[in-house]
């Protein structure tokens, strides 16, 4: 048996999660389209845009560049901004 060198680790790493959660399905597999403000779900091949208007409460946001996940969120109600397309 082979010792184990010092650049080895001993316990495997946790893989992050891929990226932002599927309103369908729930999978962290939403990644953007060559559209912008155009997402697509790799797990369940379902397609969204962000939309301005929030489905839940109807109340109007301004659309800012997706940096983070927190832009597909309502800062009223915390409902998804992602509209199936």
């Amino acid at each position: 048996m082979e010792p184990m060198s010092k650049g080895s680790p001993d316990i495997e790493e946790v893989p992050k999660a891929p990226g932002a959660g599927c309103p369908e399905c729930g999978e962290p597999w939403l990644r953007p389209t060559q559209l912008p403000g155009r997402l697509r779900c790799v797990f369940c091949l379902t397609r969204f845009e962000i939309v301005s208007q929030c489905p839940d409460c109807g109340t109007h946001q301004t659309i800012a560049r997706m940096s983070t996940t927190e832009d597909m969120t309502c800062q009223t109600c915390t409902g998804s901004m992602l509209r199936p397309v």
